[in-house]
């Protein structure tokens, strides 16, 4: 097998596994599991992942490059920064309809190393990606000059980390596109300067219509 085959083939298996996860959970989906519906050996299996938790960081990672590709990180760069921010908010909304609680849980509890480092790679984007969308809008005269970065990017990246907890998701007393639009549209506006809020308006009467 080619290198070329055998990454296509992971793929392959990241995908179908995935939709295993999807439609019997996290925890109700063992090795065996995988080799039964998919139709293929232990060997072959374990020719590409090491054990369960690998499965689920590996199959989490690949979701994830789905719901983000490096196309659209390029499309959303070409954009002036008070539409990344808006964006933004449209893929966190996309990506949580998209999320299955139950695989949140068993995620967190029967995954928890494989949810810690997940949560720390994207704290990690989510810090650089913001700071560098920040100097962006500063530049171009929307963002004030006077923002503290690192305050400013360390409050969004935790608020959207608490989102991100399954507990809260199923205490939260509105749904979640309006908690993630209030936030993000509290972020901007805090952020802008007079320019940048004539901006923001008129794209908000332009979504509105």
């Amino acid at each position: 097998m080619t290198v070329s085959e055998s990454h296509r083939m992971k793929e392959e298996l990241l995908e179908n596994i995935s939709d295993l996860f999807l439609k019997y959970g996290l925890r109700s989906t063992s090795m065996d599991d995988i080799c039964m519906h998919l139709k293929i050996s232990k060997k072959t299996l374990y020719q590409f992942f090491s054990n369960k938790d690998d499965v689920v960081e590996q199959v989490m990672i690949h979701r994830r490059k789905m719901h983000c590709t490096p196309e659209e990180l390029e499309e959303w760069k070409r954009k002036d920064s008070i539409e990344i921010m808006l964006a933004i908010r449209d893929h966190i909304i996309h990506t949580f309809k998209n999320r299955q609680l139950t695989n949140m849980f068993d995620l967190k509890k029967y995954h928890p190393e494989v949810h810690q480092r997940l949560n720390e790679q994207n704290q990690r984007f989510v810090h650089g990606f913001f700071n560098e969308m920040i100097d962006k809008g500063i530049q171009e005269g929307y963002f004030r000059k006077d923002l503290n970065k690192e305050v400013q990017t360390y409050l969004f990246t935790k608020q959207m980390s608490l989102l991100g907890e399954p507990e809260l998701l199923t205490d939260i007393e509105y749904p979640v596109e309006v908690m993630v639009s209030t936030i993000m549209e509290n972020t901007i506006r805090s952020f802008l300067t007079k320019e940048g809020l004539e901006k923001l308006l008129k794209i908000i009467e332009k979504e509105g219509k």
